[in-house]
């Protein structure tokens, strides 16, 4: 895969999840020339809970700050195309583009507390069926904002506080918000600050 990104005009950033000890971390970062940063695992010396992660978790943004991929475990063909469309975007003034007729638009206030603003634009003047919700990082839906018809050639808006869908005040972290139409589905980050 590397091969397929190398030049000198690419740049990659990566967090790499660590379950070594500093001593393994240190050699492997040796041993591959990694310059990007390595976190260590919860279990591993001194490290905190907010990193622990027992699998990795795989992102992709394109420059459009849209998740163009995101699985737990490696599937070289998917992340090899996302990481591509994700260059495209970094490449191409798009504007706001309006992916698959629809498009999830940056949160606002984005990190937040204690809510924000998830707007969402649809194409068309047909109603479409619109599935809103929030997700943790490793893809478990904690509260749906919006499950029914939304009419196209229109923006619509929903507010989340924070909460889960048992009325629970979330921990300050980094969440998921997705957005689906017609099956098929947008994603960003948000951060909840306390």
């Amino acid at each position: 895969m590397v091969n397929s990104f190398a030049g000198p005009d690419f740049q990659a950033l990566c967090l790499e999840m660590w379950g070594g000890n500093l001593s393994q971390t240190n050699s492997f970062l040796s041993v591959t020339g990694i310059t990007y940063p390595a976190l260590m695992g919860a279990a591993a010396a001194g490290i905190g809970s907010s990193y622990a992660c027992t699998y990795d978790i795989f992102f992709v943004v394109g420059g459009d700050g849209l998740i163009t991929y995101r699985r737990s475990g490696w599937n070289l063909a998917l992340t090899t195309a996302a990481i591509t469309a994700a260059l495209a975007d970094l490449t191409t003034d798009a504007g706001t583009p309006m992916r698959d007729g629809f498009h999830l638009q940056p949160a606002y206030p984005n990190p937040f507390n204690p809510s924000t603003t998830l707007a969402y634009r649809i194409d068309g003047e047909a109603d479409r069926r619109v599935l809103l919700r929030i997700l943790d990082l490793h893809g478990r839906v904690l509260r749906t904002l919006v499950d029914g018809s939304r009419t196209g050639s229109r923006e619509h808006e929903a507010v989340w506080d924070g909460r889960d869908a048992a009325g629970r005040t979330l921990v300050s972290g980094n969440y998921l918000v997705e957005l689906t139409i017609d099956g098929r589905s947008q994603s960003r980050f948000i951060t909840l600050l306390k």
